[in-house]
């Protein structure tokens, strides 16, 4: 149990260095941002055609025309790369949702809930190999809590917008149901991702996800 407690500790601190030690310099000026979106950039050609095992620091300066250095005042290392772009895409995900739940206020098809599961859809359809490294390293570094944050938002705003995304229930979906309906897109999204399937983007399963979600809500709207 000692030990237990221990290594928790351990691993807690390990989580608030790599946190910590994030970004050595937060870009103000718009040379410094470019220099960033460079390091970003190239660490996403590696990933998309070379994998992981291929990613380093001083192969991602030279694909951003930049020197070792110079990438070091941004990043320690790769992982911390792999971080600041996985945080970057819980935002734009957030972002498309945002959209999407905007969008479907004007919508008058009886789905209008499809406009966000299409907006999910687009957003993992984006670079699957970086998106996949990102995520696995801000998972393996302490730092999972901060995607199931973004998960939990989703539900959040299901839960505000119930009328809007399925208008012919008469009453709003309890907490219970929304939580089964977002981790279960969720969990079916990241399994096309981890599993590299081909059905991610056909319209046969953005078609199923849809059927998905709107059996389970008709099912409990008769309960």
């Amino acid at each position: 149990m000692l030990m237990a407690r221990f290594a928790n500790r351990g691993q807690n601190a390990r989580a608030k260095k790599s946190t910590e030690d994030l970004t050595r310099r937060t870009p103000h000026q718009a040379r410094a941002k470019e220099t960033l979106n460079a390091i970003f950039e190239a660490t996403a050609r590696i990933l998309e055609r070379r994998g992981r095992k291929a990613l380093n620091t001083n192969y991602i300066a030279s694909r951003a025309g930049i020197c070792i250095g110079t990438l070091y005042q941004y990043f320690p290392n790769k992982e911390a790369i792999l971080i600041s772009m996985a945080r970057a895409l819980i935002e734009s995900d957030s972002a498309a949702l945002r959209a999407a739940l905007s969008r479907s206020h004007h919508e008058h098809s009886k789905e209008p809930y499809r406009l966000v599961i299409r907006a999910l859809i687009a957003e993992l359809e984006k670079r699957r190999e970086t998106r996949r490294a990102a995520i696995d390293t801000l998972i393996a570094e302490g730092l999972g809590d901060e995607r199931a944050m973004s998960v939990q938002a989703l539900a959040d705003a299901v839960t505000v917008k119930t009328g809007q995304l399925f208008p012919q229930r008469e009453s709003p979906l309890s907490p219970a149901a929304v939580f089964v309906i977002t981790r279960a897109v969720n969990g079916v999204l990241r399994a096309t991702i981890e599993e590299k399937s081909d059905l991610l983007g056909t319209p046969e399963f953005e078609d199923e996800l849809v059927r998905l979600v709107g059996n389970y809500v008709e099912e409990n709207a008769a309960r």
